[in-house]
């Protein structure tokens, strides 16, 4: 994998694990941020979620897995 691609997804997933809401918060403040109902704005965060994720892979191939390498669980 390239080191760019490695960034992008580093870059992704770091997004997603410290600029999105934990669902506790989100459900405090949707309301009042967002003018939605928690259920709502839970929706949109995930599928912003599954954007952001598209995004990170689109037009990417999936990694080769060397022979060698141990199966990851």
């Amino acid at each position: 994998m390239s080191d760019t691609n490695e960034q992008l997804y580093y870059d992704t997933l770091k997004r997603i694990a410290k600029e999105y809401m934990t669902t506790e918060q989100l459900q405090r403040r949707a309301e009042k941020m967002y003018g939605v109902s928690y259920h709502e704005a839970l929706e949109m965060s995930y599928d912003n979620i599954q954007g952001a994720a598209a995004d990170a892979i689109r037009g990417k191939r999936r990694p080769q897995v060397k022979a060698d390498a141990a199966p990851s669980r």
